[in-house]
């Protein structure tokens, strides 16, 4: 099975103008990053990138909670994609995910033993992990708190 998503985009002028993009159910402006030398002033395809990894991660996770029975779960991640310069190119090296799990007192004890296993089994899931593993590191550093 097969599917397209399709994603349209629009640039006009030099590298210090902004493009746009829109999909089915996404739209905004894209630049440069201020911190490579461009405008700054809208999303950047760095930031995407991190974007896109980072909200299919926390939906595995969503998934992989429920499918173990948590049924009591709010999620909140911070998702962090460190670049680097080599040989004169930026490349992404590496995204951390930090998602913290908050569960009721009576799941927590339940969720930290099976805490690691569920990271996993959601980072295997997710489609973006997927498609950049192998040229991206990928590190899930995950918390418990109790509600």
């Amino acid at each position: 099975m097969e599917h397209d998503f399709k994603v349209k985009t629009h640039w006009s002028g030099g590298r210090n103008e902004k493009g746009i993009f829109e999909a089915d159910h996404l739209k905004g402006e894209i630049s440069i990053p201020s911190e490579l030398g461009g405008m700054g002033d809208a999303s950047n395809p760095d930031e995407l990138l991190v974007s896109a990894a980072g909200s299919c991660y926390i939906i595995s996770l969503a998934a992989a909670l429920e499918r173990s029975r948590f049924t009591d779960v709010v999620i909140e991640q911070e998702s962090v994609g460190t670049a680097s310069l080599k040989e004169g190119k930026f490349k992404m090296v590496k995204i951390t995910h930090h998602p913290k799990i908050t569960v009721n007192e009576a799941e927590y004890t339940k969720l930290e033993k099976q805490l690691e296993r569920i990271t996993e089994i959601a980072d295997g899931n997710c489609m973006i992990s997927n498609s950049i593993r192998g040229n991206v590191e990928i590190e899930i550093d995950a918390e418990i708190d109790v509600k």
